[in-house]
């Protein structure tokens, strides 16, 4: 039993529907190709590890064989590349107790601590 086609009607000609078919063919390679292209990209991105969250606080130590602190920087700061991701309460004591530490005039941790008055 033939019925109404619900998809749109097909040429009768052989030659038209070979051109069909062969568009349809080319048409699902292509999306074939893309799955696989977002599959991959897909994979990638499981794969890679997220970075790390950087620091809040930074401790900036001298050079040499005491290496002792010398400046301390908010995580965010880039005057210095020397150091150790550090907590607040470090930072907080470091800056009260050890008179030879100072605080980074660029990004000012000492007044972000609250250390300062405004």
């Amino acid at each position: 039993m033939s019925g109404p086609d619900p998809l749109l009607p097909l040429p009768p000609a052989l030659d038209q529907l070979l051109v069909i078919r062969r568009w349809l063919e080319l048409t699902l390679a292509r999306v074939d190709e893309k799955i696989t292209a977002v599959r991959t990209a897909d994979a990638e991105k499981a794969r890679r590890r997220p970075l790390p969250e950087s620091p809040q606080w930074w401790i900036e130590y001298g050079i040499g064989a005491r290496r002792t602190p010398e400046r301390v920087h908010t995580g965010d700061c880039r005057m210095t590349s020397r150091g150790r991701p550090a907590t607040a309460q470090s930072v907080r004591e470091i800056l009260l107790t050890a008179p030879s530490v100072v605080a980074c005039p660029l990004c000012r941790p000492d007044s972000e601590l609250g250390l300062l008055e405004t």
